[in-house]
């Protein structure tokens, strides 16, 4: 059975770190002392696990009426299993509002399996263009693609966008 503990609470905050510093690349994630300190009213960090064995960390944001997914990753050992869906649908079934989340261009083999993967439970890929922010402060951006439960226009992507660049990236 999958289950979700916060990571102030969990025993397995090693494999938290190390899955999050590991999944992601360094221009993708903020660093985790970051993480740390961020507001827990608003942001909250999921270790899954399946019975007592951590299987993977999901990180979100809650606004009003929307909630938006940072990262989520399943450990790697235990990919391609149908565990990283059944995870994602789990958290997807406590969710009622808008669900958003950000993805990479699919110019990878990688890329193409997790627009698919998001697809497979029904999130809309938003056409309009969307630049990740720098987590750094470096200039460094990285082009990506914005899903969402439920289809955009072209005001609620601007909306959603300002918002998640104000709130998470901390620009206007």
């Amino acid at each position: 059975m999958i289950t979700f503990t916060n990571l102030a609470d969990s025993d397995h905050s090693h494999f938290a770190q190390n899955l999050f510093e590991e999944a992601f690349p360094e221009q993708e994630r903020p660093p985790f002392s970051i993480i740390r300190q961020r507001d827990a009213g608003k942001f909250h960090f999921l270790v899954a696990e399946n019975g007592d064995e951590p299987v993977g960390i999901l990180t979100y944001w809650t606004f009003d009426d929307l909630v938006y997914v940072e990262h989520f990753a399943i450990d790697e050992e235990l990919r391609n299993q149908g565990l990283g869906k059944a995870v994602f649908l789990n958290f997807l079934s406590q969710q009622h509002d808008q669900v958003v989340l950000e993805i990479e261009l699919p110019n990878t083999e990688e890329a193409d399996h997790r627009l698919e993967f998001y697809q497979s439970m029904g999130f809309f890929q938003n056409p309009q263009p969307y630049i990740q922010p720098s987590y750094h402060n470096d200039g460094r951006t990285v082009p990506m693609i914005l899903m969402s439960k439920y289809e955009l226009d072209d005001d609620e992507f601007c909306e959603i966008k300002q918002l998640l660049y104000r709130e998470v990236y901390g620009v206007n």
